[in-house]
């Protein structure tokens, strides 16, 4: 038995014998959609700079100009490669971009919380049959000491 210093407060001990599922999957979700916040934005602020940089390369190929013994001969390597559909599609999704970030965001942010809600929801499933097997996890708690007028923590 551990002996316990003047004025700390008592301990109790207490048995998780059951993980609810339903909060398990209201936090796994949020945190699922939280964690995936930065990731996303990084992403979906690389896809928008690429299809930026390949808007401007493919409007510069339309207007190559070769010399040839001095004399300028323009070439269009979109029309010639046949890529004008391409460059189309190109700009109307440059004309987007925001709307665009912000759907890949919502969308990867959704599948994000999707994924941790399935894990932590398998994980308390888990967890749940093996306490009615074992008796589940004791935890020892004691009471916070509050701090004095006055005086802050940290």
């Amino acid at each position: 038995m551990e002996t316990r210093e003047k004025g700390e407060a008592p301990s109790a001990r207490y048995r998780v014998s059951r993980v609810g599922l339903g909060s398990l999957s209201k936090f796994g979700c949020v945190l699922g959609a939280l964690v995936s916040l930065v990731p996303s934005l990084l992403i979906g602020s690389g896809g928008l700079l690429a299809l930026k940089g390949t808007r401007r390369l493919l409007e510069g190929w339309q207007e190559v100009e070769l010399r040839l013994l001095g004399q300028p001969i323009p070439i269009d390597v979109v029309s010639l490669l046949n890529l004008e559909g391409v460059l189309r599609q190109v700009q109307v999704l440059d004309t987007m971009s925001w709307l665009l970030l912000i759907a890949f965001m919502a969308a990867t942010c959704l599948l994000g919380g999707l994924l941790f809600l399935v894990v932590g929801d398998l994980a308390g499933w888990i967890y749940n049959l093996i306490a009615r097997i074992s008796g589940g996890l004791e935890v020892e708690l004691t009471e916070a000491r509050q701090p004095r007028r006055g005086h802050r923590d940290g």
